[in-house]
């Protein structure tokens, strides 16, 4: 189901016509279909959880930012000849050894470790083109904090290479009408229970939220299901 097929039975299965209106336009139920999905990505881990996320590193920066990742599990680079994995290091090592001396004297080369960075600056609203200038280096990447997450990378690339973040990340968020995503298209039903339940929540129905809960949990009992016996098939048992 695209967005708006889902509103038209979220509204039909709740009975809170309120919430889309008369010509199935939004009046409120993207929220909830919306929340939904996040609420569906957090609960458990299924074929669709891992995603691959590729950014551009350009020549001399050492850091990408990214949007919508719950959790960092492999970073690869690769050039036009050739692709490996960077070994993850502490951010306290990381900038130890690669970035005590400032951007102008750092050393390049070929990518070899990454580090999970922090992205928020306090104040919030903090000029950071001026702190830099002032300062001569900082490391957490300027942009919108609130939707990114950001890796420090090092040593830093002495030509343009491709960064692979593998983990998990949420499904895309629904907005015009056609969009789809993967809970929309695979489990509709599953995910319109899942909203119907983040309406029990602000409904402070501890109840319904329960209800909901039990049977959300039982059909993504079986999601993780597949995945599980995709991971052991084919593993020889006497191995190792």
């Amino acid at each position: 189901m695209n967005l708006l097929q889902l509103r038209h039975q979220f509204r039909t299965i709740s009975g809170r016509h309120d919430l889309v209106n008369l010509d199935g336009s939004d009046n409120g139920a993207n929220f909830y279909i919306n929340e939904g999905i996040k609420y569906l990505d957090r609960l458990g881990e299924n074929q669709k959880s891992w995603a691959s996320r590729f950014c551009w590193l350009q020549a001399g920066l050492w850091g990408v930012q990214f949007e919508h990742c719950r959790a960092i599990k492999e970073v690869w680079v690769s050039v036009a000849t050739e692709r490996w994995q960077l070994e993850k290091k502490r951010i306290q090592d990381l900038k130890s050894e690669y970035m005590s001396d400032l951007p102008s004297a750092r050393g390049i080369g070929d990518p070899l470790y990454y580090s999970p960075t922090y992205t928020r600056y306090i104040p919030e609203d903090a000029k950071v083109g001026s702190i830099e200038a002032f300062v001569g280096f900082v490391d957490i990447p300027s942009g919108n904090a609130h939707l990114y997450n950001s890796i420090l990378i090092a040593p830093p690339s002495a030509e343009l290479v491709s960064v692979e973040i593998v983990g998990l990340f949420y499904n895309k968020e629904l907005i015009a009408d056609i969009d789809e995503n993967y809970w929309s298209v695979a489990h509709s039903f599953l995910l319109i229970m899942a909203a119907m339940r983040q309406l029990e929540v602000i409904n402070r129905n501890t109840q319904g939220v329960n209800d909901w809960e039990a049977v959300i949990q039982r059909d993504m009992n079986s999601i993780s299901f597949d995945l599980v016996e995709e991971l052991v098939a084919e593993v020889d048992d006497m191995e190792g």
